[in-house]
C-alpha cells in the first residue's frame, strides 16, 4: 500500500472510531437575579409589567455585581450576550436558582407594598422577566429548566406542592420549553415540578426534569398543609414510574436537578471535619438512600445527570458497594454569590446519549467589571484538554479522581477549575483537600468518611 494511501486509510478509521456528535446542550445554573439592587427602582418594577422592565433596569445605577454578590441585571444581561455569541445550541438546560438568596427581605427593605400578594406577584414577574430575556438570547431554542431551592415566594426550601407558585411558574417553564410544553407538561409541573420530555437533537432520549429540592434536610412545607401529602416521596415515585417506562421503550434518559444528590463538602468541613467524620448529607437520608436505589437500578438507563447548587465547577460519582456506576456534572453558578467567577457550559453529546465533552466559559475580568470594564467572558476550560481524557463518562471520571489523590498537578488544575478561577479555590486547601475529592468520588456518605479519614478510594 503506498503511504498516501495508508494515510486516508488511517485517517478514515480514526474517524470511523470517534462517535457521531449528535448534539450540543448549553448549561447554566444559579442565576440569582437581584432586579432590585439599585433599591430606588423597587416600586417601578412592582407596577410594570415584565415586559417593560428593561427599560427601567437600564436607568439603575448599581454597578456590575461583585464576589460575594447575587446576579443584578449588568450582569445577567452580559452573561445572556455571552451565551448568544456561542454557536446555537441545541437545548438549553438550566438546574434551578433564578430568584436572589433572601429576596423576600430585599423586597421588604425596598417595597411601599411588601405584602404577600405583593411579593407574589414580584416573584412571578421575575420569573417572567428572566424567561423573557432567555427567550431573547435563544429564539427558537427549547429551553428546560428546574427549580431551586430559592425559586418560591414562600421562603428558602418551603415549595408547597401543588401551591400557586408552581401553578403561576407552569406557563413560563411550559413556554421555554417550547413544543415540549404541552398539556402534560404543565400538569406534572404544576403537581411536582418535574417533567420528562424529548431531549432536542438526541434520538431515543428523554430529559427528566426533578425536583430534588424536596428531599433536602432543609426542606418544610411551611406555607402548605398536611393534605398536601409528601412531594419527596410522590417525587420519588414519579421517577420510578417514568424510568420503567422509558427502559421498557428502551430509551436512554439524562436527569436534570438543582440540589445533588451525596454530600454537602462545604458543610461537613464547617460542622467539623476531624476524624471519625460524621459527612453532612444533602438529602435526608432516607430520601437519599430512595433516590440512590432507584439510580442504580435504571443504571442502564440514566446516562448523565447535571446539578448546580454549589455554585462551583465540579462532578460527583455514583457509587454501589464502592463501584461507580453513574455520575452527576456540576454546573458552575453565574451568580459570583461564593466566589467563583460567573461561568455557563456546553456539553457535546453522541449520538447514544453519552458526553463527548465538556467546555467552561467564564467572566475573566469580573473585578475590572465591578469598576466599569467592558466584561470578558472566554474559555476557561475543556475537560478533554484539561485533564487528557476523551470524554466524559463513569470510568474517565473514576480515572480523575484518582489521579486527584496521588498527581499534584492534576490537583492544581481541579482546584482551580473547581472555583472558576475565582477566590473561592481558597476555600480547598492542602489540610481539606481529601473531603473535596471524596465527595466528588461517592454520593455515599459512609464511603466519604472512610475516603476522608483513610485516604482510602471508594
Amino acid at each position: 500500500m503506498s503511504p498516501l494511501r495508508f494515510a486516508l486509510a488511517l485517517l478514515l478509521f480514526c474517524l470511523w472510531l470517534q462517535p457521531a456528535q449528535a448534539a450540543e446542550l448549553l448549561l447554566l445554573s444559579d442565576i440569582h437575579l437581584n432586579p432590585i439592587a439599585d433599591k430606588t427602582l423597587t416600586d417601578r418594577l412592582a407596577v410594570a409589567p415584565p415586559e417593560q422592565w428593561v427599560p427601567i433596569l437600564d436607568q439603575g445605577v448599581e454597578r456590575h455585581s461583585a464576589y460575594g454578590e447575587d446576579s443584578d441585571w449588568k450582569l445577567m444581561r452580559a452573561a445572556f450576550a455571552a451565551m448568544k455569541a456561542q454557536p446555537k445550541p441545541d437545548a438549553v438546560v438550566i438546574t434551578g436558582d433564578f430568584l436572589a438568596h433572601r429576596f423576600r427581605a430585599l423586597f421588604d427593605a425596598t417595597a411601599a407594598d411588601h405584602s404577600d400578594a405583593a411579593f407574589h406577584r414580584f416573584t412571578i414577574a421575575t420569573m417572567g422577566f428572566i424567561a423573557l430575556q432567555l427567550r431573547a438570547t435563544f429564539p427558537t431554542t427549547p429551553i428546560l429548566t428546574v427549580l431551586g431551592n430559592n425559586d418560591d415566594d414562600c421562603g428558602d426550601y418551603v415549595l408547597q406542592p401543588g401551591g400557586a407558585f408552581l401553578a403561576d411558574t407552569a406557563p413560563i417553564a411550559a413556554s421555554l420549553a417550547g413544543a415540549a410544553g404541552d398539556d402534560a407538561f404543565r400538569q406534572s409541573w404544576r403537581t411536582l415540578g418535574n417533567y420528562i420530555v424529548p431531549l432536542p437533537g438526541v434520538a431515543n432520549t428523554s430529559l427528566i426534569g426533578l425536583n430534588t429540592n424536596f428531599f433536602s434536610t432543609h426542606y418544610k412545607n411551611a406555607c402548605g398543609a398536611p393534605s398536601d401529602g409528601n412531594p419527596a416521596a410522590m417525587s420519588l415515585s414519579w421517577l420510578k414510574s417514568v424510568l420503567a417506562e422509558a427502559e421498557a421503550a428502551h430509551r436512554k434518559v439524562m436527569l436534570a436537578y438543582h440540589i445533588p444528590p451525596g454530600v454537602d463538602a462545604f458543610s461537613s468541613l464547617r460542622s467539623g471535619a476531624s476524624c471519625p467524620m460524621t459527612p453532612v448529607p444533602m438529602f435526608a437520608p432516607a430520601y437519599g438512600d430512595a433516590l440512590h436505589a432507584i439510580l442504580a437500578r435504571y443504571r442502564d438507563t440514566i446516562t448523565a445527570s447535571f446539578a448546580g447548587h454549589t455554585h462551583m465547577d465540579g462532578f460527583r460519582l455514583l457509587s454501589d458497594n464502592g463501584n461507580a456506576f453513574g455520575f452527576v456534572l456540576m454546573t458552575p453558578g453565574i451568580s459570583p454569590n461564593v466566589g467563583q467567577n460567573p461561568a455557563f457550559r456546553r456539553v457535546t453529546i453522541d449520538t447514544d446519549g453519552g458526553l463527548i465533552d465538556q467546555s467552561t466559559y467564564y467572566l475573566a475580568n469580573l473585578p475590572d467589571a465591578v469598576l466599569g470594564a467592558t466584561p470578558q467572558w472566554r474559555l476557561e476550560m475543556a475537560f478533554d484538554k484539561t485533564f487528557g481524557l476523551s470524554r466524559i463518562d463513569v470510568a474517565n471520571l473514576g480515572t480523575l479522581s484518582r489521579r486527584l489523590g496521588s498527581d499534584q498537578a492534576t490537583r492544581r488544575q481541579w482546584v482551580d477549575a473547581y472555583g472558576v478561577q475565582g477566590p473561592a479555590r481558597a476555600t480547598v486547601t492542602p489540610q481539606n483537600f481529601a473531603v473535596y475529592r471524596c465527595t466528588a468520588a461517592s454520593d455515599r456518605s459512609d464511603d466519604v468518611a472512610r475516603c476522608s479519614c483513610a485516604g482510602e478510594t471508594p
